[in-house]
């Protein structure tokens, strides 16, 4: 073969190539772009759906305080009790706003550490009011609401330890969250929370609105996805390890998401229809029926911020397999 004739086919395939690069990384720009929108609908939906969550819980148990006399010392312990729940409640509304500006942050490729920091911290600090409450409110030692309250410590440390700049600091702090992660899924699975306030004998969330048991294991992979991110070097084939647990973690909290708040709206639905006749709502003023009607209609939106949220993380195994294939 003539040599201007090699030399313009080598030109024509490494313009092909060159062209095949830019469609490929076309693509993944977009699919990127569309997942910054799904997760930015997802996370919204889902703090929203927190807030209003969160507006019928404080009202219900402000109730529950109000009605409960002071006529013993277990009386008080209850009202103490009731007290914690009340501030984890507000905080867990807080928290739904903190997921709204988190949202909005990581859409617009902004620093999204110290929100997740601080998330973290209110998430801790949230359960720390609900595994002391839960003790106030059973009156004796409980090894479920123990272990709600020294989880939440470990992993208040755990986070502050991680924010150090020094890796070895950090692979401390993800030891003890995975720690502190463990101890939680024991108390959440365990300890039926809400049904130390509410006693309705329905299927309540676990403490962050979602299925008991999918929570539990959100709560151990959280850390565990910290632990492999500190580990592993910043080489791009290792990153997409963590990448993966994160999106592993965003499946199961948005079928935890889906599937508890769907549970406990229908069982709420149950509950009103039958409170002209019988069950734990029979007899109860009209505005406490009203408001568990709120509280089961503001479920809807966590349902639909636990579909968007799954969408956005199978969304995210599709980018991270191309990503792997690039390699």
């Amino acid at each position: 073969m003539p040599k201007d004739e090699q030399v313009a086919i080598n030109v024509l395939e490494q313009t092909l190539k060159s062209r095949l690069t830019q469609i490929e990384d076309s693509r993944a720009n977009s699919m990127e772009s569309f997942l910054r929108k799904i997760v930015l609908a997802a996370l919204t939906m889902l703090g929203i759906g927190y807030v209003l969550t969160n507006v019928p819980i404080s009202l219900l148990i402000f109730d529950s305080i109000s009605t409960t006399p002071i006529a013993s010392q277990e009386a008080v312990n209850a009202i103490a009790g009731r007290l914690l729940f009340l501030f984890s409640s507000m905080i867990s509304a807080f928290l739904g706003g903190l997921f709204i500006y988190g949202a909005v942050q990581f859409y617009e490729h902004g620093q999204t550490k110290r929100i997740v920091f601080l998330g973290v911290l209110l998430a801790s600090f949230q359960l720390l009011c609900l595994g002391v409450g839960s003790t106030l409110l059973v009156s004796e030692i409980n090894l479920p609401a123990l272990a709600l309250t020294i989880g939440s410590v470990l992993i208040a440390v755990s986070a502050i330890t991680y924010l150090l700049p020094s890796k070895k600091h950090q692979l401390i702090g993800a030891s003890l969250g995975v720690i502190g992660g463990g101890t939680l899924a024991y108390a959440i699975f365990t300890l039926r929370i809400y049904d130390l306030i509410f006693a309705w004998n329905i299927p309540f969330t676990g403490p962050f609105m979602s299925l008991a048991i999918l929570e539990s294991m959100v709560v151990v992979l959280a850390p565990v996805a910290a632990l492999v991110n500190t580990a592993l070097d910043n080489q791009a084939r290792e990153r997409l390890l963590p990448h993966s647990l994160v999106l592993l973690i965003a499946v199961v909290y948005g079928m935890g998401a889906l599937i508890g708040a769907l549970v406990l709206s229908m069982s709420f639905w149950n509950l009103i229809w039958k409170a002209p006749w019988l069950g734990p709502l029979h007899g109860i003023s009209e505005w406490i029926l009203t408001t568990v009607v709120f509280w089961s209609a503001s479920l809807v939106l966590l349902d639909i911020g636990g579909i968007l949220l799954m969408v956005a993380a199978c969304l995210g195994f599709v980018h991270v397999s191309r990503e792997f294939s690039r390699l």
